[in-house]
C-alpha cells in the first residue's frame, strides 16, 4: 500500500523519536530531553555561542535559553565563559559529558539516514538529497516568517 507524504512523514518522525529515546537509554543521557540534546548539538556546531546567538538559532526567548542553559550546566553538560569584550555576554561551551552527548546525537542522525537510505541505489540517495534540500529551504523560509 503506496502511503501519502504525510503519512511517510508521520513514520520518520516517529521512528526517530523512538530510535533517540532508545539510545539516550542505553547512555548516560537518559535525562536530557530531545530540546536539549538539540541545544547540545548546536553549541557544538556554533562554537561556543553566546546566549543570544542560541536563543535565536533555536528560535526561542532569551529567558528559556537561559533556563535550559542553567539545568545544562548543573548537570555538568556545559559551562559558561564570560566575554573578554562585553562583561555582560557569556559563552557556552561543552564539557567533556557534553562532547559525549553532541557525539551520541550525531551518531543517532547517522543511524537514521542509514537506515532511511537502506534499500535505495546511489542515484536513488542523490536525488532525495536533491529534493530534501528543497524542503530544508522552504522549512527555513517558513521558519524566519513566523
Amino acid at each position: 500500500m503506496q502511503r501519502n507524504l504525510e503519512q511517510i512523514l508521520n513514520s520518520i518522525l516517529h521512528s526517530s523519536e523512538i530510535l533517540e529515546e532508545k539510545m539516550k537509554q542505553e547512555s548516560n543521557l537518559k535525562n536530557l530531553t530531545s530540546r536539549q540534546l538539540y541545544c547540545i548539538e548546536l553549541i557544538k556546531n556554533m562554537q561556543n555561542p553566546s546566549l543570544t546567538e542560541l536563543a535565536e538559532k533555536m528560535n526561542i526567548a532569551k529567558a528559556s535559553i537561559s533556563v535550559m542553559i542553567e539545568r545544562l550546566e548543573k548537570n555538568s553538560f556545559i559551562y559558561k565563559v564570560i566575554s573578554d569584550n562585553d562583561r555582560r555576554t557569556a559563552h557556552v561551551h561543552l564539557t567533556k559529558e557534553g562532547e559525549k552527548a553532541a557525539l551520541l546525537h550525531t551518531e543517532l542522525h547517522k543511524r537514521i539516514a542509514k537506515l532511511l537510505t537502506e534499500e535505495m541505489t546511489e542515484s536513488e540517495k542523490e536525488i532525495l538529497i536533491v529534493l530534501l534540500n528543497k524542503s530544508v529551504k522552504s522549512l527555513t523560509k517558513q521558519d524566519k516568517t513566523i
